[in-house]
């Protein structure tokens, strides 16, 4: 269907106004209640010109059999343009006469009074060039608990946050809409290019078309007519959380080509509303309900956050797929004797002192030890050192706050071929850095990018400290664990086994903690170093570690976890602290795996096909997840750490804008 020249203002009496009413099919399942539709919209559509048109999608067999059911009168008409809804729907069109034409669902049976109401409101001004009906779902069963009532659009029906009867709306709900003859013309009806093929649950055909019309006439208006309205049908397989997924990650697909069709200002106008909106206040919501008692509340805000993150994937998928690097191959052997660059990152704690007697009592005398001063406007630093005497010892001044900004500092001046990081409250032992080199000079096909090590606990003293041990964050146990996508050739020497997790590589939580790692320099550095949008001293406060280590394995690098490398950690020893640590592992971990979505990776898809089982990890006392945290942790820690999940997406994408509005701020005054 060609476009036409922008019409006139088009002026309609509503006794000679006629409506096509075009009711697109392309299943035999749905035959039932497309008949029932068709006898809905028949009764109603009974003025002068009015008629019913019924377009079948590519089914020949169906096609026969509708014409044999239908009343008199009613057409039936195959579509002859490409396969999918769109196509079907410009069939429609060019069958139908009408000055109007209302577009209906095969599952959508209209409510009494429907064509009447669109008849009238369009026939009072001629500048609503279209308008959308509500579209009241009707279950299959019940509707399912865990649903929110904000992802309507998922099972294409009205949503909380869309406008009331009478205002303005950028588009209708593709089930219940309809517009001018003359304004379909004008921008060539619908694009081929969105809409629903079959059953792949793709859309936004009626936003670009609503987007279309009024980017060729600013004065025309779409508005939202409640009277005009259709009980939508919503089958029981559409109630599962498999149809809610797929459903939203192609959503975003088709809005990324939407806003390449119109460009983002329009494309996503609604969108970004809708998500500062209305999904932030139904998480507000679903944690009210959850402390009002509502078992399912929980369930509610992960399924917000979820398909916010699944649509987000779609959108960026659209143009970007992931492509690993080997970060090891052109490696040299690593040497017993090798010099070791090891990274303190420090804001002056009392702690440091110790943290630095430890490295310096390494059985590995051939250290580079650099710390970095994260908060240079005190003297803190020089005043815990000043006993130090060392000439190992090297102060850097990192103005810029961050755990990830100060370690990428020790990284730019890392002289070793192996870089470790440990934290100013940990005391690494005496072996710490000989067990690591034990595993890189093994490493002679030159796979392993990383090793781990073991974090255990010092002066376990208080309840709050056990609980932190007994839930094992840091210490990951006593086996020797390979980690990587694919079975490394170290494996062949018994060095340890491979490791194994549902939520493999995306948490990463299970490879190490950031106070007990080291990388081969050359391959942390093409990585990029540590984001500096995550970790301790950003909003996100952590997770920097965690991404790290999902990007090696990613990269097709190995990563060892050498329980024999053993770091020792001064745990939270109150509960104020052990809630503020707790707070910020859910922030870091919940962060790093937006971060997945947001980046495209091809691994991202997977990670979404895992979450509810990470839902259900976190939130359910008897699985693995928790361990002995059921017993012993007091509930409202676990409600801590699960409120930095649901805080992390914000945290990450405010962090993400902090950095780069500072990295614009250095751009201007090096030029």
């Amino acid at each position: 269907m060609s476009s036409s020249p922008v019409s006139k203002v088009e002026f309609l009496d509503k006794t000679t106004c006629s409506v096509s009413v075009v009711i697109c099919a392309y299943s035999m399942s749905r035959l039932e209640i497309l008949l029932a539709a068709v006898d809905a919209a028949t009764v109603q559509a009974n003025g002068p010109g009015d008629e019913v048109v019924v377009v079948i999608d590519h089914n020949e067999s169906m096609l026969a059999h509708v014409r044999a059911h239908v009343p008199t009168g009613v057409r039936v008409v195959p579509n002859t343009a490409e396969q999918g809804l769109s196509g079907a729907r410009n069939c429609g069109i060019s069958a139908g006469n009408g000055h109007l034409v209302a577009f209906l669902d095969d599952d959508a049976v209209l409510r009494t009074g429907g064509i009447d109401a669109i008849r009238a409101t369009m026939s009072a001004d001629p500048t609503i060039a279209a308008v959308g009906g509500a579209v009241h779902a009707r279950y299959e069963g019940s509707k399912a608990r865990w649903f929110p009532e904000e992802y309507g659009w998922v099972v294409g029906c009205d949503y909380r946050g869309l406008p009331p009867d009478g205002e303005q709306i950028r588009n209708p709900i593709g089930a219940c809409m309809a517009v001018r003859r003359t304004a379909l013309e004008s921008i060539g009806g619908f694009s081929s290019e969105l809409g629903r093929v079959g059953t792949l649950p793709v859309g936004c055909e009626e936003t670009l078309m609503g987007i279309k019309i009024r980017q060729r006439d600013r004065t025309a208006k779409i508005l939202r007519v409640c009277d005009f309205a259709v009980d939508h049908f919503v089958p029981a397989d559409r109630q599962q959380f498999r149809y809610f997924r797929r459903r939203c990650f192609y959503e975003g697909r088709s809005k990324r080509i939407l806003t390449q069709a119109v460009g983002s200002a329009d494309g996503l106008s609604n969108e970004r509303a809708y998500v500062v909106g209305v999904l932030s206040s139904g998480i507000f919501t679903a944690a009210k309900d959850s402390i009002r008692g509502d078992r399912f509340a929980p369930a509610r805000a992960a399924a917000l956050i979820f398909g916010f993150l699944a649509t987000l994937l779609g959108f960026l998928s659209a143009r970007t797929v992931f492509g690993g690097e080997h970060l090891v191959d052109d490696c040299d052997d690593i040497n017993a004797d090798e010099l070791v660059s090891v990274v303190v990152a420090t804001v002056g704690r009392d702690s440091l002192a110790r943290t630095l007697d430890a490295l310096l009592g390494q059985s590995h005398h051939n250290l580079q030890i650099l710390v970095v001063d994260n908060k240079p406007d005190t003297d803190r630093v020089d005043q815990v050192l000043s006993a130090m005497d060392d000439e190992r010892c090297v102060i850097l001044r990192q103005p810029v706050k961050g755990a990830s900004a100060a370690r990428n500092l020790g990284l730019h001046h890392a002289n070793g071929r192996i870089v470790a990081f440990t934290d100013d409250d940990a005391e690494p032992d005496p072996l710490w850095i000989e067990k690591i080199l034990d595993v890189f000079v093994l490493d002679a096909s030159h796979e392993v990018a990383a090793v781990t090590g073991r974090v255990v606990g010092i002066g376990i003293d208080t309840a709050e400290q056990r609980w932190f041990e007994e839930v094992g964050i840091f210490d990951k146990g006593d086996t020797t664990t390979l980690w990587a996508m694919e079975t490394p050739k170290i494996a062949s020497i018994g060095l340890g086994q491979r490791g194994t997790s549902p939520l493999f590589p995306y948490t990463a939580g299970e490879l190490g903690s950031g106070n007990n790692m080291a990388f081969r320099t050359e391959s942390i550095r093409r990585l990029g170093g540590f984001d500096e949008a995550l970790g301790p001293g950003t909003p996100t406060l952590g997770g920097e570690d965690l991404d790290l280590f999902r990007r090696v394995v990613l990269a097709g690098a190995t990563l060892v976890y050498a329980p024999e490398a053993t770091v020792g950690h001064h745990h939270r020893a109150s509960v104020a602290e052990l809630r503020d640590q707790m707070y910020g592992y859910g922030t870091g971990m919940s962060a790093v795996l937006v971060k997945i979505i947001s980046g495209g990776d091809r691994t991202a898809l997977g990670l979404l096909k895992v979450v509810p089982r990470g839902v259900r990890m976190l939130l359910v006392p008897d699985t693995a997840r928790f361990g002995d945290r059921s017993t012993t942790m007091p509930g409202d820690l676990k409600r801590v750490e699960l409120a930095g999940y649901l805080a992390g997406p914000y945290l990450y994408a405010s962090s993400k804008l902090r950095l780069r509005r500072r990295r614009a701020q250095a751009d201007q005054l090096s030029r």
